[in-house]
């Protein structure tokens, strides 16, 4: 069997319906949420996936349990490195009430695309080669997740990446980013 990875973003949550951004902050799933992480694994049933993982925080764990509970599969460790952006001062806020002055204002405070990248990209290509032959899905977040597909697909897609959404990863490209961005270690 070829290795294969996806990115899975986790259930809903209360502040993804109220257009809160989470980032770091630990919400839990609600039961919308957990409706959408087992629909998610009832979708990758017979597809082989044998370990699900996910970023530390609370709704990324429950999701990839709920998702290998439908699979019957494995959980491991926490990926800290796909956690999700820290938006510092925007952390918490409904964006619908954040102008757009005072949104370009507080962007030096949010973590960069860039650091994102720095640290997914390498945790996604130390999976794909822990993991060689599996099949392994990671439950991430939605800032997070759009980064990186953007970066693979080499532009900003229009649209974000919606709750239980599945993102698959091409790990050629994946290598290749890495060789692009210079995150290949000598």
């Amino acid at each position: 069997m070829d290795t294969a990875l996806v990115l899975i973003r986790h259930g809903l949550t209360d502040w993804n319906l109220a257009g809160r951004l989470q980032g770091r902050t630990d919400i839990p799933l609600n039961d919308t949420g957990r409706g959408q992480a087992r629909g998610v694994g009832r979708e990758l049933v017979g597809q082989g996936f044998s370990l699900i993982l996910a970023s530390p925080l609370g709704r990324a764990q429950e999701t990839a349990a709920l998702i290998a509970e439908e699979l019957n599969a494995e959980t491991g460790q926490p990926v800290p490195d796909l956690i999700e952006r820290g938006f510092g001062p925007l952390e918490g806020r409904i964006m619908a009430e954040v102008s757009d002055e005072e949104s370009v204002s507080l962007q030096s405070q949010l973590e960069p695309i860039d650091d994102i990248l720095r640290r997914a990209i390498p945790a996604l290509i130390d999976l794909s080669v822990e993991h060689a032959g599996k099949k392994v899905a990671v439950v991430s977040h939605g800032a997070t997740m759009r980064a990186i597909r953007d970066a693979l697909a080499g532009t900003k897609l229009p649209r974000g990446v919606e709750n239980g959404e599945i993102i698959q990863i091409n790990i050629q490209r994946l290598n290749e980013l890495a060789e692009e961005l210079d995150l290949v270690s000598c």
